[in-house]
């Protein structure tokens, strides 16, 4: 019986993905870009909340008006693919978001994210052409008045802790001169599907902002140092709200 509420889940998930995704990606091109912000607000916003429900969670976001109202890099915590939709679920406007290469399998997913205007990052093997899109993402970035969202750990295993940070999005927010946001995403162990989904507890998923650091007195000498500054802020919060299994 667990097992057909899953698939019944997901089924469920990748219907409404791809059907606010497709929709929202007619209106976009039919109005030549002009009606992403209100896809993303109004469309791709209330779908993944929707998606969180129907998984049997509820997402706790914080108020549009504590984000910023300038081009910043949104960073955050990912240890879970529920991460995606709690990010979405906010709604905001002026945001572009980066997923790695490595999703561009799941056809729901890639039609909602290309719809919210999601870049794919090549995995690091590809070292050249990943090298080459940052170069033209940071020049993107440079020339329009948008945020970015990034997670900090890239492609790892994932995991009830923070691991390491990676340097790319970084040195792209340097030299693209965005401060760096800090987005906490908070998953409950139980509620965290590891083992798979029916494994998973129903919970309270929360989106947190716990810092902004500007980067415009960062350098790229001392930029290992920096992102160990960021990186401590998320250990920090972690091991608050985990005092059973603090992480370093």
């Amino acid at each position: 019986m667990k097992n057909l509420i899953v698939l019944y889940r997901w089924v469920v998930a990748m219907t409404t993905m791809t059907i606010t995704g497709g929709l929202s990606l007619i209106l976009i091109f039919l109005s030549f870009g002009y009606l992403r912000n209100f896809c993303v607000q109004y469309i791709i916003k209330y779908s993944s909340r929707f998606i969180l429900l129907v998984m049997g969670f509820k997402g706790v976001f914080p108020p549009v008006e504590q984000f910023p109202d300038y081009p910043v890099l949104y960073t955050f915590n990912h240890n879970s693919y529920l991460d995606i939709f709690l990010l979405t679920g906010v709604g905001l406007p002026n945001l572009r978001f980066l997923l790695s290469e490595k999703t561009l399998i799941y056809v729901p997913l890639v039609i909602s994210a290309k719809a919210a205007g999601t870049f794919y990052i090549p995995q690091k093997h590809h070292a050249e052409r990943r090298l080459k899109f940052f170069i033209r993402i940071t020049n993107f970035l440079k020339r329009k008045h948008l945020s970015i969202a990034g997670a900090s750990e890239g492609v790892h295993k994932y995991l009830h802790g923070i691991a390491p940070f990676n340097r790319g999005i970084y040195h792209m927010a340097l030299e693209a001169k965005l401060p760096v946001v800090a987005l906490y995403i908070h998953i409950p162990i139980e509620s965290n599907p590891f083992k798979g989904q029916k494994h998973a507890v129903g919970g309270t998923l929360k989106l947190e902002i716990i810092g902004e650091f500007p980067t415009s007195d960062w350098t790229f000498e001392h930029l290992d140092a920096h992102i160990a500054e960021v990186r401590k802020v998320y250990v920090n919060r972690f091991n608050e709200l985990n005092p059973e299994n603090p992480c370093v």
